[in-house]
């Protein structure tokens, strides 16, 4: 797989108005949109359809889950307001809703083998995490940006947000969660060596779209809070 088709793969998107038509597929596009974000994808693939969404959760659990899109929303809700950190360099900001993975684990009940999970997406990408990342507290299981339902450029109807990581690893488009006894890293590096495992965003240069096209900061890595 070429560098250029990786690079679609990293992270998120756009605002789309309630009138606006569905796409048929959802496509990568290197323009930012009108919140400062770019659109990554993969494998370009059909939005999914929120009255038939379903979460799968699955593996090393007691309980396992079958969850309709109004079941998540009825989780406990938060919102947080994060940058979303790109590989490509670039990032921008908004405010994310949605609820903690701890509600998960309170529902399905893992067993004590299971340390770890696998998201699986629509579009055929996957990322690994350990349990104890994902009870992070910046970690957000998004169903809403910037104040409205997840678009489906952002990969609704469900997300991942981790701001303390590159945005590979931020997966959307999740349809299954899958508990296992151990990580076995990220898709991005079954794709190239240049990725890390578990994304952690390294001290370097940043390039916030949402205050400058031609901003340059410097960064020490990990979230991004100074700005």
């Amino acid at each position: 797989m070429n560098r250029r088709r990786f690079l679609a793969a990293a992270a998120v998107s756009a605002t789309v108005r309630a009138d606006e038509p569905k796409p048929k597929l959802l496509l990568p596009s290197d323009e930012p949109d009108e919140l400062h974000f770019r659109l990554m994808w993969y494998n370009p693939v059909a939005p999914l359809d929120p009255a038939t969404y379903k979460l799968q959760i699955s593996g090393l659990v007691e309980k396992p889950q079958s969850l309709a899109l109004a079941q998540l929303r009825r989780l406990p809700q938060e919102s947080q307001n994060t940058r979303m950190k790109c590989v490509q360099c670039w990032s921008s900001r908004t405010t994310w809703g949605g609820f903690r993975f701890g509600h998960l684990l309170e529902a399905a009940k893992p067993l004590a083998t299971a340390k770890a999970v696998r998201l699986n997406c629509a579009d055929k990408w996957y990322e690994y995490f350990s349990i104890e990342d994902l009870l992070k507290p910046r970690v957000l299981m998004v169903l809403d940006m910037a104040g409205k339902p997840l678009a489906d450029r952002h990969g609704a109807p469900l997300r991942l947000i981790d701001p303390g990581r590159y945005g590979y690893k931020s997966a959307k488009l999740i349809t299954s969660i899958e508990f296992v006894a151990e990580g076995k890293g990220s898709m991005a590096c079954d794709i190239g060596p240049y990725y890390s495992p578990t994304g952690e965003i390294k001290s370097g240069y940043d390039h916030p779209l949402d205050i400058g096209a031609d901003v340059r900061r410097k960064i020490s890595g990990g979230e991004i809070t100074e700005y």
